[in-house]
């Protein structure tokens, strides 16, 4: 079980598996649809302890938490009976709780809220079948993507939808802070999880036991989000391993002799927190988890969100996962296994399946008409310098731009009428994108010149206003291109270096992956990039480009490039972006000549480099302002050798090392001159649309 199997199954999918579940909820009764009786699908039919209260009671009686309270005791000299009550504190602000009156009419507002903001919530039933098959032997563990806060409901509510016990959620103690929500979120079966605990022990053994007695002895499936936070960018996140590892360890201490994992993706149309996310993107704190704040946002559901699709991937046994790797659990059997870790070998293979997750929701992904809409736009952007298309153009383009990215494996949600696809999906999207009368589209100004922002609490450079103007709803649209990245990132990669070589160019296969790897290693962590298959990823690369004519097998066995120009500008263009931020952020390491720098201040000096760049014509794309985007940047030098990081107490600092940085900066300036745009244009001069969008 390996990169082969993960890759495979978008091309076995079938979209005609997927079904609306709202559309029954338009012609039945809801409130006679939330009070049915219910009676779900177990993971374990005879466990009992997703009981709070018996989890509880488990915690406290381990094995492992007495043992922890007897070192704690001595070393911080204060009695048991202290620290006992310190845990039990701390399980009070763990502890889920099981309340299904309130799933139920949660439930019935939810289905609501749905009816009035989505067309439909497409879930593969087909999978939903497959997994309830697999249900009642073993602890599953539920791996969903996560793009938006909804992600909680939406899992919540499809699993109440198909009789599935509704799961134990791991939640960020921030929603504790919002009152009545976090009563209701616990109420629901999430349980919370400080952001950091590493230096606590006995805070970490009450978490790590919780989650064992989930595992080992519950009923539910227990829900996780394999990349700690919302993404941002739209874009997959390079995995956490903490929780992951704490979820397995009863599987690799021999507690239990199997662990299920299901990967998920939820793909939508629209995203709630699409505007906000780009502020945040560019510096802007996010505002404090509030219920105030919630109630504030509720004029969001005045909009139309268009479909999501909920798919669940082929369950992952970890037990089948770590044979096909060879790899012995014998020697936890030597000792008793409150006192065992996991070794090196053991972190190293999760880390691997931690990424095989990643891979599979990314393959489980449904691309919308707007993802394909958006790539086009940016394309003109970077080739014209502007948006400012024709309708009739645009049907074209994302006719054959579809063609294309389902060869290199996606799917996507256009059935029968292209144009119709494109006109729905800008309906959608009207906040953003604008119809004008003679048929040209043009980008919406999303944000309101006077906007008031604490620029105390900004998080790097302070922007101009004409920046934050054109930079907000530019990041608004690279926020719908990034999802299709995980299709095009390693066919970009091959051709911004045969681009390199030049229409003549010939290169040996050898050779080109050499120059693959370099292209790689510098984005290696904007997009997940495992390297034990850097190698089968480029061979996927080449047989996909293969197929579109972009490069070709000369009759002395080397590669050059096809004739594909079309092709080959766009799939440079996706990538311009995160070289522009990553030039920027190593030409600001390289100034200041070796000196050890904190991140923040790196970040905000390169972010301001970038907005240089733009007003000068340089860089072409506000993309490069993300904050996001240069912390990869920032850690993927650190990976290569181009800079050090560097700990002194509490900060963290990086200091350049100028000879590699050199060559990764000579590298970067090759690719910026790659894109497919043949003049500067003025990121002044980019006109947005003011005013109310036509009636498409």
């Amino acid at each position: 079980m390996d990169y082969d199997k993960a890759i495979s199954s978008s091309h076995q999918r079938n979209m005609n598996s997927f079904r609306d579940i709202l559309e029954e909820r338009r012609h039945t009764s809801d409130v006679l649809w939330i009070t049915r009786d219910w009676e779900p699908s177990r993971t374990v039919a005879n466990a009992q302890a997703t009981n709070p209260l018996t989890v509880r009671k488990a915690v406290l009686n381990s094995v492992r938490l007495k043992d922890t309270i007897a070192q704690l005791s001595q070393e911080r000299g204060v009695t048991p009976e202290a620290l006992y009550k310190e845990v039990e504190e701390q399980l009070t602000e763990i502890s889920h709780n099981r309340q299904i009156s309130i799933v139920r009419w949660i439930g019935l507002f939810v289905t609501k809220v749905l009816k009035k903001t989505c067309s439909n919530l497409m879930v593969n039933e087909e999978a939903i079948a497959k997994l309830k098959g697999t249900m009642g032997n073993t602890p599953i563990i539920f791996a969903p993507s996560h793009r938006s806060y909804a992600d909680f409901i939406l899992m919540a509510y499809v699993c109440f939808h198909y009789c599935i016990e509704i799961p134990c959620v791991a939640a960020g103690v921030d929603f504790m802070a919002m009152w009545l929500m976090g009563h209701l979120l616990r109420d629901c079966c999430a349980f919370f999880m400080r952001r950091q605990f590493s230096g606590d022990k006995l805070y970490y053994t009450v978490f790590s036991e919780y989650v064992r007695t989930l595992i080992c002895h519950g009923t539910a499936p227990v829900e996780f989000f394999i990349e700690g936070t919302r993404s941002r960018s739209c874009k997959s996140l390079v995995p956490k391993f903490g929780f992951l590892s704490m979820a397995l360890e009863p599987f690799l201490t021999g507690q239990i002799p199997d662990v299920l994992i299901v990967p998920i993706n939820i793909s939508y149309d629209r995203i709630l927190e699409e505007k906000l996310f780009s502020y945040e993107l560019l510096g802007v704190p996010k505002p404090k988890e509030s219920t105030s704040g919630l109630i504030k946002a509720l004029n969001v559901l005045d909009e139309k969100y268009g479909k999501i699709h909920v798919d669940f991937g082929e369950p992952i046994s970890v037990r089948d996962f770590l044979d096909s790797h060879l790899f012995e659990r014998s020697k936890h059997s030597l000792g008793p296994i409150h006192l065992q870790t996991l070794s090196d070998q053991e972190m190293a293979m999760i880390r691997v399946l931690s990424h095989y997750i990643v891979t599979s929701q990314q393959q489980l992904s449904v691309l919308s008409p707007f993802h394909l809409i958006a790539v086009i736009l940016n394309n003109y952007l970077m080739t014209n310098g502007t948006v400012d298309m024709q309708f009739s153009d645009l049907v074209r383009e994302v006719a054959w731009f579809r063609s294309v990215i389902e060869m290199f494996g996606a799917s996507v949600d256009i059935t029968g009428d292209v144009e119709k696809s494109v006109r729905d999906s800008l309906l959608v999207h009207r906040s953003l994108v604008t119809l004008l009368p003679d048929g040209t589209l043009q980008l919406k100004a999303v944000h309101s010149l006077g906007t008031k922002i604490d620029t105390t609490r900004l998080k790097g450079h302070c922007l101009l206003e004409n920046t934050m103007c054109r930079a907000v709803p530019l990041l608004m649209l690279q926020h719908y291109v990034n999802p299709t990245l995980h299709f095009l990132a390693n066919p970009a990669m091959v051709t911004t270096v045969m681009q390199h070589l030049g229409p003549c160019g010939e290169i040996s296969r050898d050779d080109l992956f050499a120059r693959y790897q370099t292209v790689r290693g510098i984005l290696s962590h904007e997009f997940v990039l495992h390297k034990t298959w850097e190698e089968k990823e480029f061979e996927e690369a080449l047989r996909v480009l293969d197929l579109v004519n972009i490069i070709e097998n000369t009759a002395s066995g080397l590669l050059s490039l096809g004739n594909h120009r079309k092709l080959q500008i766009l799939l440079c263009n996706v990538l311009h972006p995160f070289f522009g931020g990553y030039l920027s952020l190593a030409q600001t390491l390289a100034q200041v000549c070796g000196e050890a720098r904190p991140e923040r201040l790196v970040l905000c000096e390169a972010q301001r480099r970038v907005e240089m760049s733009l007003l000068s014509g340089e860089i072409s794309h506000a993309a490069a302002l993300s904050l996001d985007g240069l912390a990869c940047g920032l850690q993927a030098l650190v990976s290569i050798g181009a800079i050090h990081r560097i700990r002194r107490g509490e900060e963290t600092l990086y200091v350049a090392n100028l000879k590699e940085l050199q060559v990764v900066t000579q590298h970067l300036e090759t690719f910026i001159t790659l894109h497919g745009m043949d003049h500067k244009w003025s990121w002044q001069q980019l006109e947005l649309h003011q005013s109310l969008p036509a009636k498409l």
